[in-house]
């Protein structure tokens, strides 16, 4: 913050001069200013409140108080004299011109007051959520290389889908989870992304997920309107003729397995940029399986 100019300040002292006859009066004005009583005090009033007011800004200046001296200037700018005994026609003059020579200033250094607290409030918030997200992000990687070691298929399966959905919820997508149509087909959950419904399959086979696999989850999406399409985790990948088979000729499926999962839980990229990513690829090549990790090579 910047300091007050010269003639700024000498209207200041004359104005704690002018303005107040009573020192109660006066020390009360510079406790609203946030200036601390330890600093005022200690410099006595011996030499009026003129001189007061001079030494505690040359103090003030010393200390790199800059806030704190326009804190001073912006309660002078909407101070309405109070003491008796003041001449309040001079001291009314007084703070007219103190008001039109530094109006648009006080004006200006309220706005950017404002803006470097929203600012500095905006950057709190950010890191405040970064350091959650890292966090969670953390936990639910523990979480998958724990499972990795996991003999229990079935609770093993039920794992993953919580630590999918978990991911969803961290990462802001409206979803929903596990659920049966009114046929009694079971859905493994959906989410929203761009303008589409994605139905979720995951699967956690020993071996790659085959043609057969995904033909049954085609099946489930080409019974719904044109705006759903599949997301289907495969922790174990996918047999090259399924993606070969579902490639190319209106692809409504998009294909993850468990080293894209391990890519955004090791943060080397979100899940709604490796949807994008992955998106594109479907939209511009038919592809619907391209792996993240191979793009980068």
């Amino acid at each position: 913050m910047e300091p007050i100019d010269f003639s700024t300040k000498e209207m200041m002292i004359k104005l704690a001069g002018t303005c107040f006859w009573f020192w109660k009066t006066f020390y009360s004005f510079l406790d609203s200013c946030g200036i601390p009583s330890s600093l005022y005090l200690q410099i006595g009033k011996e030499s009026g409140k003129y001189q007061v007011m001079r030494s505690l800004l040359g103090l003030l200046e010393r200390k790199g108080k800059y806030a704190l001296i326009n804190d001073i200037a912006r309660q002078l700018y909407n101070l309405t004299p109070i003491d008796d005994n003041i001449n309040r026609e001079i001291a009314n003059k007084f703070l007219e011109e103190f008001r039109n020579k530094i109006g648009k200033s006080i004006l200006q250094r309220e706005i950017n007051n404002i803006e470097e607290k929203k600012r500095i409030s905006e950057q709190k918030r950010i890191t405040e959520e970064n350091r959650l997200y890292t966090d969670i992000i953390s936990q639910l990687k523990n979480k998958f290389l724990s499972l990795l070691s996991s003999t229990d298929r079935q609770q093993r399966g039920y794992a993953i889908e919580k630590l999918f959905f978990n991911l969803l919820q961290v990462e802001e997508f409206e979803y929903k989870q596990p659920y049966k149509t009114s046929n009694g087909e079971q859905i493994d959950g959906y989410f929203k992304y761009d303008k589409f419904d994605y139905l979720v399959e995951i699967k956690w086979t020993e071996e790659p997920s085959s043609q057969a696999d995904i033909s049954i989850f085609d099946g489930k999406i080409r019974g719904k309107a044109q705006s759903t399409r599949g997301f289907f985790l495969s922790i174990n990948g996918f047999s090259e003729s399924s993606i070969t088979k579902y490639s190319g000729d209106s692809p409504r499926i998009i294909c993850m397995n468990g080293e894209d999962l391990l890519s955004i839980l090791e943060e080397r990229i979100t899940f709604f940029d490796l949807m994008k990513f992955k998106a594109d690829n479907l939209v511009r090549k038919g592809n619907i399986y391209m792996s993240y990790k191979k793009s980068l090579a």
